[in-house]
């Protein structure tokens, strides 16, 4: 499939902490300012907690060994950590937490994800304020990369109100760097600012199969017609591809199939996948400039096979 580089989910560090109080206490605050008191509090208890850095630490070391003999001249592979959204706030946040920290410790960890249905009961009641524990989590570790799923919804899933901003506060409050999915666009409040946002801030992953598997959202139903229309940057990637069995040649064979973008669209979003990804800038320049040489080489052959043609 020519992939030269893979952003996989990893999984979560083997962390967790409950805090019965300052579950009930973020829960009944909707004040940033007293929010990041309690994320101060429960993270000096979890600093403070002897198993926190060895279970952390230990989740790197395992890594680095587990890594050795995957990377090479023609293909590297980096990780997301994660923490599930459906789960108490004390949990959330204290594997949030973890994540953060491993991915802080580590080259290989190259960002921090949450993930989980978004129609789940804790997700819908809580969503807000996991945005607000990244935006804690990203001022206490600002090197550390955000994608967030967001926006995985669709009507009929949840009550119509919350499918109106679920993106918005990804972006503008968790500080997504790329938002997985964004299906609920449409219905987002003031949607045609909020694409004018994301144009500046971050960037969309369409994934065409998982989309239609899990909401039943394909064809023109799907927003990838819209973020197109206004510019909006995108990467083509594979989602669930161990569950569904897809693969991304799969995934531009039905971009190019339903949505007939041409040739130097198509380019532009292959060359997105390393422009947005969390490598660092000198893989992204190997990458790239192993990518210019890899289209040459197909155009150089393609214009030989046309003429061929005539």
């Amino acid at each position: 499939e020519n992939v030269l580089y893979i952003e996989t989910m990893l999984g979560s560090v083997p962390y967790s902490y409950q805090d019965e109080l300052f579950d009930r206490n973020v829960r009944n605050s909707s004040d940033q300012e007293e929010l990041f008191i309690y994320f101060d509090q429960l993270g000096a208890k979890i600093e403070q907690d002897q198993g926190f850095n060895r279970r952390v630490n230990y989740f790197v070391e395992k890594l680095n060994q587990y890594h050795q003999g995957i990377d090479d001249a023609d293909f590297t592979m980096r990780y997301q950590s994660y923490a599930s959204r459906n789960s108490d706030p004390s949990k959330v946040f204290s594997r949030l937490y973890a994540a953060f920290k491993a991915s802080n410790n580590s080259d290989l960890i190259v960002g921090v994800n949450i993930v989980g249905p978004e129609n789940g009961v804790v997700a819908i009641q809580d969503y807000r304020l996991h945005m607000q524990m990244f935006n804690y989590l990203r001022g206490k570790y600002p090197s550390v990369n955000r994608a967030l799923h967001a926006g995985e919804l669709t009507l009929g899933m949840v009550r119509p109100k919350n499918l109106t901003f679920h993106i918005t506060d990804a972006v503008n409050i968790a500080g997504a760097q790329r938002i997985g999915h964004g299906i609920d666009l449409p219905y987002e409040d003031n949607a045609t600012e909020l694409l004018q946002i994301i144009k500046e801030k971050s960037v969309i992953e369409i994934n065409l199969t998982s989309n239609e598997f899990i909401l039943g959202v394909k064809g023109q139903e799907h927003p990838y017609l819209i973020y197109s229309a206004y510019d909006v940057p995108m990467v083509i990637s594979t989602d669930d591809s161990g569950v569904s069995r897809n693969n991304l040649t799969h995934e531009y064979v039905l971009l190019s199939s339903r949505y007939k973008p041409d040739y130097l669209q198509v380019k532009e979003y292959v060359y997105n996948s390393i422009r947005y990804s969390f490598a660092d800038d000198e893989i992204k320049q190997q990458m790239t400039e192993t990518l210019n040489m890899r289209f040459d080489e197909f155009e150089r052959k393609m214009s030989e096979f046309s003429q061929r043609l005539k």
